[in-house]
C-alpha cells in the first residue's frame, strides 16, 4: 500500500504538467458525459415508465437528490482512502464507476431502478475531487491556483457542452441509447486516467491511532472554517437555478421558444463561469487569494441584487451572465483555499470534505430558492440570495482569515502545507 510521495512544492513533482493536462482532460470528458443525463432525466422516466409530466419531475428530483446525498456521504470516505492509497486510484475508481452507472441507466426499465442507480452513482462519485487533489499535490506552489482554475473551467465547460451534445444525440439515438453513449464516452476518460496518468508514491506507513489524515483534518479549526466559507459562498448561485426558467417564461412574449431561450441562457452562464474560472487563477497569482475572493463575492452580490427587477429577458441575461463571470472566479478562489489548510498527506481528505459540502450546497440552494419563490415570488429570490451571500459570506471570510493566519496553514507536527496559506 502506498500514498503519493512528498514533493518539492516550489518545483512540483516530476511530470506534473503532463499529469495536470491529463487530469483536466479526464475531468472534462467525465463532466460532459455525466451532464448528458441531467436535462433529460424526467423525459427519460416518462419514456421508460409512462409517468405523467409532474410525476416524472418528482421522481427525477428524488433521483437527483439521492445522488446528492450519496455524494455527501461518499466524499469523506473516498478522500480518506485517497490519502492512504493514492489519488490516482480514486480518480480511476470514480471514473469507471460513473461510466458503468451511466450504462446501467441506459438499460433501466423502471423508475425505481433509475433512482437506485442514480444514488449509487452519487455515492461512487468524486472524480473531480480526486483530480484536484492529484493536481494540488504535484503542481508548483506558484502555479497551483491557475491549475485549479483550469480544472474548474473544464468542469464548467463540460456542464455547458454536455446538454448541447445530448440534445443532438437524443434526436438521432433516443433517450436510452444516448445514456448508453454517455457511458461509453465516460469510459474514455476512465481509460485516460488509468493508463496515462502517473503518480509518485512512497510506502504506506500506518498512522498512530487518532492521527489519520481525515481525523486530523476534522480536528483542525481552519479546515472547518474553510468548509464554512465554501458553503456560504456557493449556495447563492444555486438558489436561483430553479427560479431562472419560470422567471424567463414570465418575461417572454407569447409564442416565443422558451426551451431555446432558457438553453442559450444556461449555456451563456456556464461559458462565462468557465472563462472567469481560468482567469481567476492568473489573478490570484498576481494579486493574492484574499483580494480576488473578496471582489468575487462582491461582484456576485452586486449583479444578483437587481436581477429580480428585470423587465426583459435581455436585462436578466446581462445581469446573470455578468454575475457568472464573478461566480466562476469565486469557485476557483474557494477551491484554492483548501490545499493551504492541510498538509500534503491530507489533501485528498479535505477535497473529499469539499465534495460533501458542495453536494450539500447543491441540494440546499435550489430547495431554499424554490421555497422562497413559492412564498414571495420569483423576483424576490435574487435580492435575498445576494443579501444572504454578503451577510453570511463576508463574516465567514473574516473568521477564516484570522484562523488561517493564526494556524499558519499547518498540521501534523508542523508539516508544511501544500500551498502558502492566505496572503
Amino acid at each position: 500500500m502506498s500514498v503519493p510521495a512528498a514533493v518539492d512544492h516550489e518545483q512540483g513533482s516530476p511530470g506534473w504538467r503532463r499529469t495536470n493536462f491529463l487530469s483536466i482532460m479526464c475531468v472534462f470528458l467525465l463532466t460532459v458525459s455525466f451532464s448528458f443525463t441531467v436535462p433529460f432525466l424526467p423525459l427519460y422516466l416518462q419514456d421508460i415508465d409512462g409517468l405523467s409530466g409532474p410525476d416524472a419531475a418528482l421522481w427525477a428530483g428524488i433521483a437527483t437528490g439521492l445522488g446528492g446525498i450519496g455524494s455527501f456521504f461518499g466524499g469523506p470516505l473516498w478522500g480518506a482512502l485517497g490519502d492512504r492509497f493514492g489519488r490516482k486510484p480514486m480518480l480511476v475508481r470514480a471514473s469507471f464507476a460513473g461510466a458503468t452507472g451511466l450504462l446501467l441507466l441506459g438499460l433501466c426499465t423502471s423508475t425505481w431502478q433509475v433512482v437506485v442507480i442514480r444514488g449509487l452513482i452519487g455515492f461512487m462519485a468524486g472524480a473531480p475531487a480526486a483530480a484536484m487533489a492529484l493536481i494540488a499535490t504535484g503542481t508548483p506552489r506558484s502555479l497551483l491556483s491557475r491549475a485549479l482554475g483550469q480544472t474548474q473551467a473544464a468542469m464548467l465547460a463540460g456542464l455547458a457542452l454536455g446538454p448541447v451534445f445530448a440534445a443532438v444525440a437524443v434526436g438521432f439515438l433516443g433517450y436510452r441509447n444516448t445514456f448508453i453513449a454517455a457511458g461509453i464516452l465516460m469510459y474514455s476518460g476512465s481509460i485516460v486516467s488509468a493508463l496515462f496518468i502517473r503518480e509518485e508514491r512512497v510506502p504506506y506507513v500506518k498512522p498512530a491511532k487518532g492521527t489519520g489524515a481525515l481525523r486530523l483534518a476534522l480536528r483542525t479549526p481552519v479546515v472547518w472554517s474553510a468548509l464554512v466559507v465554501v458553503l456560504t459562498l456557493s449556495y447563492a448561485a444555486a438558489m436561483i437555478q430553479p427560479v431562472l426558467p419560470p422567471f424567463v417564461v414570465t418575461l417572454l412574449p407569447d409564442g416565443a421558444s422558451t426551451t431555446a431561450v432558457v438553453g442559450w441562457l444556461f449555456f451563456g452562464i456556464s461559458a462565462a463561469s468557465a472563462i472567469s474560472a481560468v482567469l481567476a487563477g492568473r489573478l490570484i497569482r498576481r494579486f493574492g487569494l484574499q483580494p480576488v475572493l473578496l471582489v468575487s463575492v462582491l461582484g456576485v452580490a452586486v449583479f444578483l441584487l437587481p436581477a429580480g427587477m428585470s423587465s426583459t429577458v435581455g436585462q436578466l441575461a446581462i445581469l446573470v451572465i455578468a454575475m457568472s463571470l464573478f461566480q466562476g472566479s469565486l469557485q476557483t478562489s474557494t477551491v484554492a483555499l483548501l490545499p493551504g489548510v492541510v498538509s500534503a498527506a491530507a489533501v485528498s481528505s479535505v477535497f473529499g470534505l469539499y465534495q460533501s459540502v458542495s453536494a450539500l450546497s447543491a441540494q440546499l440552494g435550489p430547495a431554499v430558492g424554490g421555497g422562497l419563490a413559492a412564498a414571495f415570488g420569483f423576483e424576490a429570490v435574487f435580492p435575498i440570495a445576494g443579501t444572504a451571500l454578503l451577510v453570511l459570506g463576508l463574516p465567514a471570510l473574516y473568521v477564516f482569515r484570522r484562523l488561517a493566519h493564526t494556524h499558519h496553514a499547518t498540521i501534523a507536527a508542523g508539516e508544511q502545507a501544500v500551498s502558502p496559506g492566505v496572503p
